[in-house]
């Protein structure tokens, strides 16, 4: 009898257990859920602009080999619509673009970046606009050290000539003392 009770006692407190344990194929609570929506570059998706985040980055990664010349050219095709200045933008990032084409894209962020949507523009700032603007800073101050090495190098020019002058008048002026003393010496 105490084994039956034992043996019954047992599975009550295994079925109860049991039930203790979450199970696996229930959903998680509605405040556990996140909603993960679609990311979309503009604020006003109804523009007709390509919405789809996917659709950029592709279009960044085909160009990414393009030469500049020919990127320049795809550039004056395009018209002031966001989704074209976006291109413009995106074709104008690559190495080889000069420094006023540049300086040129970083307005053009400026002009659509309250057209986006925050996640995206959060993204062109961080992905695009401030590695531009460190490049263009340095481009810059590489100019400026250039110049002033430049005209540095100028100078020491200069210097160097009107040294080779200077030493020149001084040579001079020791040949007319040394003809003078030989000249004294010979009058004693």
């Amino acid at each position: 009898m105490k084994s039956k009770l034992l043996t019954v006692l047992s599975t009550f407190i295994l079925f109860s257990s049991c039930e203790l344990l979450p199970s696996l194929n229930t959903p998680p609570n509605s405040a556990e859920v996140l909603i993960i929506q679609p990311a979309c570059v503009w604020l006003n998706s109804s523009q007709g602009n390509n919405c789809k985040i996917e659709y950029w980055l592709k279009f960044w990664y085909e160009i990414e080999d393009v030469s500049w010349p020919e990127r320049k050219k795809h550039i004056e095709a395009l018209s002031e619509q966001d989704a074209d200045v976006l291109k413009k933008v995106l074709l104008s990032q690559g190495k080889s673009t000069p420094f006023q084409d540049r300086l040129r894209a970083q307005g053009w962020v400026e002009s659509i970046l309250p057209k986006l949507t925050s996640q995206m523009r959060r993204f062109i700032l961080v992905a695009l606009y401030y590695p531009s603007q460190d490049l263009l800073e340095m481009e810059s101050a590489l100019v400026t050290l250039s110049k002033i090495n430049t005209q540095q190098s100028f100078k020491i020019e200069e210097l160097q000539i009107l040294l080779k002058k200077q030493q020149g008048q001084i040579d001079q002026l020791l040949n007319i003392e040394a003809s003078i003393i030989q000249s004294i010496e010979e009058v004693r």
